[in-house]
């Protein structure tokens, strides 16, 4: 063939020269960034970073990334090593934003890499998209110097990305344009053939091919594919093509002959394959489809005999059938071949290839072929715990598709009993159902339905009442945070098509409409032409339902499930973002039919992978033949002042109950009692009068009339709840603790520790558990504490019984309270005289805080700015009764109040307190601090003492944690007990109730650096703890050992077993130990 290349002299010469790319980075084959590349960190823990992520890639599957959870406080740079310029070299990326937008700033520094060299800004792209934009800038004015190029990111919403990064020239290549001899094809077909094979070129991606005009065919391209076609005339013409390097300006030509066949006067032809499509399913039935068209100039009216056949990945045939069809077709005229059923029995990737068994004037087009998926649907699921089941119509006996609309007869939720359209992330007031609708157990009549595909049917924190703040965007569209069931947050969920979604007013509402008699009726919850809040140009608008009937049978379809939309950051047609499940209003039980997963905040899929919604889909949720035993829930209490307290507990079950059981032991005989039905599941036990220091065992046992029973605890009697009567014998010391501030129990295992190590008996109870209590004159010390010091109703009503304790005291008997808190001081100011709070602090204590600005403050050790934890030692005074005098004792503390002491009682508490011409002594003061080696607050006052002749207190501003040396610990509580006169006893319990084996919440959640897993053991035993990530891999063994009984926790610093940290994302805490299974979900923030 005949090939010329026009190529000028300047043109040639330079193309012996060489090019290189100093830089020509993908940042593929590698998880770190390339050697030499630096970042700068504004503070935050956020780096520019190597990420692996296909779908967000220019290219391959990694690229750079920087991030921020706290939009417009990041600031980041990349910076390049050290590059030498020559002349023409350029800079050339490509950048996005990972979310809505960012801008992304590029600067240049002859004479260093750190920050403030980069001086010369030669780029700056505001508004980048989620679109990749490509970059480029002539760095030819640095020719000869040394630079370094850096990359400024300010978060503006979320985080950016830069890929394939060019630094440098490319060599250059002189432009080859080798074309087939010819290409033919049918008058009025239409025939697309791909020239990148036939192109070399600099870069392929940076090139123009152009032709001469045709005389009859008709000829486009986009980019290298080349679409030829000629409707009106048949024969045989030369085209010449010319390629141009747009980088070297270089070109090259060729000739392709184009040979165009006449019309055929028999061409029966397969056009389009309508089914298998993209995806099928395992063992699920379909029925073959392909158009077939008559493409000749005669009628057709014969037999026709098509077959199909399905090959596998290895291109072996899998199965095969043919069927005949008589069609009768003029010319142009198209008719469906429709195959009987069929189904294949493995997951894989599959083509489907038709072909007409005719000899006819064009064979090249007597095949199609098409290439599917097959992948496994569970279209059946259940039962849950309750009992529910589903069932979709892809099953066996499945549900029928029977479309319900009501947008043109129902009542909009998004109006109802409003005044406003609001359309996005949008909870509406209780919709009625004009009946009653069992639900896990529980009755409804109402529902909250929100724009983002989902109900709820028990009362929420999302939901706000119209016409208060925040009425209009009140839903949640965050279906991924939490696996179900254990959404606590969403009570009484059902998921329909549970995503980010959105309703334009005018083109869409979300519809409520009843039918029926009684005991026949429905509701029909209808979400009408709404579309995904992310991303654009939505071709069709969703449209699916759900129907609830009168006897708790749940019916969802699903009439459209895709829009077309593009630009968002993970897909979300046909439910590839989406939730569908049912909940219980405790959250305690549910059925997942779709889940998102989303780990480290990268999109990951669906689970089941198979179960994606399609138009025409239908899924029915019922209870089916009760085989499930009652479930029992309860929370235990604690040990308690009340002789005969009441137990309650909740039972649920699809079936009647045939008795709900109390088995109880506080001596040596087991006793049973009959639970009283309250209403909602809830069973009350009055128990009888239970002698004083007696521990009272027990569990709970349920049947259903179809003799499915079931105990709480699970072992029961192996494994029981328990609690004390207080208060014990003998026993002088109670332990108040906080079981809310110290939920995570942080503070609680320290003092039972001094106590035990002290051989001191001792009472534990939870002052903030109940809400009236009477403490027992029988205690000569409290040592109390409150973390956070709330003014909360449970404090409130502490200090008021802590008042009266101290009052209760005698020159005989006198009475000594430990107060430990690092923001009760705080909590106080402010507030009235007449606030037991600030009674208490004021009288009792006779200490006050000052406002930072009058030289006291929330944070003694650090100063008022600083929320972190600080390192400093505090220092015992001379007057301290408690302490060693001059030594420092080591703390580690976040706030500890400034506080001062009071010489004597103020003057509006003399008639209210005993002693009040007494007054506190400064007892410890901070000292080394991380202001200069100072406490911020330098001798200021961190603990008081006061001594009367019936009572003492010491109040102290730190948590007793926070004294963070052992030795130094146990010494201080050693003089707290001397101070106190409580003396070492022969014997001595650990009175903390004995409940279940079980899992507590971490705290923080979500957390970083680190995280407190707490947890209880009924019974000594070996004990395993685990992480594990969302894909069910086990990354760290956090502990495997033998336990005592009692409470115990364990920190985890978000490192694998390799000593490796883990990237951000949801994380699983599963523990083991006897029979007993717990697991907890963890988020981890960096």
């Amino acid at each position: 063939m005949k090939k010329s290349f026009f190529l000028c002299l300047f043109l040639f010469c330079s193309a012996i020269a060489f090019g290189q790319w100093h830089i020509d980075e993908d940042f593929e084959g590698i998880t770190t960034l390339p050697a030499g590349w630096i970042t700068y960190d504004d503070g935050d823990g956020m780096t520019w970073r190597n990420l692996e992520n296909a779908s967000h890639a220019h290219s391959g599957t990694r690229f750079a990334f920087a991030d921020n959870y706290f939009p417009n406080q990041n600031c980041d740079w990349l910076i390049t090593p050290q590059l030498s310029i020559a002349s023409g070299d350029s800079l050339k990326f490509y950048t996005r934003a990972w979310y809505d937008t960012e801008n992304l700033q590029v600067y240049v520094s002859t004479t260093g890499n750190a920050i403030s060299n980069f001086s010369t800004q030669i780029l700056n792209l505001q508004g980048l998209g989620t679109a990749f934009q490509y970059a480029s800038y002539n760095l030819s004015a640095y020719a000869g110097q040394n630079i370094y190029i850096g990359f400024k990111w300010q978060c503006v919403t979320y985080g950016i990305i830069v890929d394939d990064v060019k630094i440098g020239q490319p060599l250059i290549v002189t432009p080859e344009l080798n074309l087939p001899e010819s290409v033919t094809f049918w008058q009025g077909e239409t025939l697309t053939v791909d020239f990148t094979p036939y192109v070399v070129a600099t870069d392929i991606n940076n090139i123009q091919l152009s032709w001469q005009t045709p005389e009859h065919i008709y000829i486009s391209a986009t980019g290298l594919a080349v679409t030829f076609s000629s409707d009106n005339w048949n024969g045989t013409e030369n085209i010449t093509f010319t390629l141009t390097d747009n980088i070297t300006g270089l070109t090259a030509t060729d000739t392709l002959q184009i040979i165009v066949h006449p019309l055929p006067t028999v061409d029966m032809a397969l056009q389009t394959i309508l089914s298998p499509q993209n995806n099928e399913y395992v063992n699920s039935a379909f029925s073959p489809v392909v158009v077939v068209k008559n493409n000749g100039q005669i009628l057709w009216e014969d037999q026709l005999e098509i077959s199909f056949k399905v090959y596998n990945s290895q291109n072996v045939l899998v199965d095969s059938m043919a069927s005949y069809f008589n069609p009768v077709l003029e010319p142009e005229a198209t008719y469906e071949a429709v195959f009987p059923s069929f189904s294949i029995g493995a997951e894989g990737v599959y083509t489907g290839t038709f072909q007409i068994n005719l000899s006819d004037n064009n064979p090249t087009n007597d095949t199609i072929s098409q290439i599917f998926n097959v992948i496994l649907r569970v279209n059946t699921g259940g039962p849950d715990a309750f009992g529910y089941r589903y069932r979709d119509s892809t099953a066996e006996n499945g549900p029928v598709f029977n479309w319900i609309d009501i947008s043109s007869t129902g009542n909009s939720t998004i109006m109802y009993g409003v005044n406003a359209f609001n359309g996005d992330d949008n909870f509406s007031e209780p919709i009625p159902f004009g009946f009653s609708f069992p639900f896990y157990g529980l009755n409804y009549t109402t529902a909250y339905v929100d724009i983002n595909g989902e109900i709820l049917l028990a009362d929420n924190n999302w939901y706000t009442e119209y016409p208060d703040s925040g009425w209009g965007n009140d839903g949640n569209m965050f279906n991924y945070m939490y696996p179900i069931p254990g959404y606590t947050q969403m009570p009484g969920l059902i998921a329909v098509y549970w995503d980010d979604l959105h309703c334009d007013q005018g083109s869409g509402d979300i519809y409520f409409q009843s039918f029926g008699e009684e005991p026949n009726r429905y509701c029909v919850i209808q979400w009408h032409n709404v579309r995904f809040h992310a991303g654009t140009g939505a071709s069709t608008l969703l449209d699916f339902e759900v129907i609830l009937h009168e006897n708790g049978e749940i019916v969802m379809q699903y009439n459209s499930t895709a829009t077309g939309q593009t630009g968002a950051n993970v897909p979300h047609d046909n439910g590839k973002s989406a939730t569908i499940a049912l909940q219980s209003a405790d959250a305690t039980m549910g059925i997942c039919y779709l889940r998102e997963i989303v780990q480290n905040n990268v999109y990951l899929g669906v689970e089941p992978a198979g179960n994606l919604l399609f138009d025409g889909l239908a899924i029915h949720f019922y209870s089916g033949e009760d085989t499930q035993a009652p479930f029992i829930t309860h929370t235990a209490p604690g040990n308690t002042f009340n002789p005969s307290p009441v137990l309650t507990a909740r039972v649920l079950d699809l079936s009647e109950l045939a008795n709900v059981t109390l088995h109880y032991n506080f001596g040596e005989d087991w006793n049973t009692l009959e639970g009283v039905a309250t209403g909602d599941g809830n069973y009350d036990f009055a128990l009888p009068l239970i002698p004083a220091g007696h521990t009272f065992s027990y569990y709970f046992a349920a049947a259903d009339i179809n003799n499915n029973s079931s105990t709480l605890p699970a072992t029961a009697p192996t494994e029981v709840f328990q609690f004390k009567i207080l208060p014990s014998e003998n026993t002088a010391v109670l332990l108040a603790y906080s079981g809310k501030q110290d939920y995570q129990h942080t503070e609680l295992p320290v003092y039972i520790e001094r106590l035990n190590n002290a051989n001191i008996t001792y009472d534990i109870y939870n002052w903030e558990e109940y809400a009236e209590y009477t403490i027992p004159d029988v205690y000569s010390t409290i040592l109390a504490y409150a973390n956070t010091g709330t003014a909360s109703p449970a404090t409130l009503y502490l200090s008021q019984k802590l008042m009266d304790f101290l009052n209760s005291g005698t020159i005989d008997n006198p009475k000594n309270l430990f107060f430990s808190s690092d923001g009760f001081a705080f909590s106080q100011a402010g507030t009235p005289n007449s606030h037991p709070m600030k009674q208490l602090l004021n009288g009792y204590f006779r200490t006050y805080s000052v406002s930072t600005g009058g030289g006291g403050g929330t944070n003694g050790l650090a100063g008022p700015d600083v929320f972190s934890y600080q390192e400093g030692t505090i220092l015992c005074t001379s007057y301290s009764p408690v302490g060693n005098a001059g030594t420092e004792y080591n703390v580690y503390a976040n706030s500890p109040d400034c506080i001062f002491a009071y010489d004597s009682v103020p003057d509006w508490y003399v008639d209210l307190v005993p002693y009040p011409e007494i007054g506190a002594v400064n007892a410890f003061v901070f000292e080394d601090g991380p202001v200069d080696g100072h406490a911020y607050l330098y001798h200021g006052v961190c603990a008081t003492a006061v001594e009367t002749p019936i009572f003492r207190t010491f109040y102290f501003s730190f948590d007793f944690s926070q004294l963070n040396n052992s030795a130094q610990s146990s010494a201080f509580f050693s003089y707290l007990m001397d101070w106190f006169e409580v003396y070492p006893t022969s014997i001595h319990e650990n009175d903390l109730p004995l409940v279940q084996s079980k899992l507590m919440p971490n705290y923080p959640n979500p957390f970083n650096p680190k995280t407190t897993i707490a947890f209880t053991l009924a019974k000594a035993g070996k004990v395993d703890i685990n992480i594990y990530n969302l894909k069910g891999q086990k990354v760290k063994t956090l502990l495997s050992d033998n336990l005592l009984p009692g409470k115990h926790s364990i920190v985890w610093d978000g490192k694998d077993d390799k000593g490796s940290g883990l990237g951000s994302g949801i994380y699983f805490v599963k523990m083991q130990t006897g029979k007993t299974t717990e697991t907890r979900k963890i988020t981890l923030l960096k």
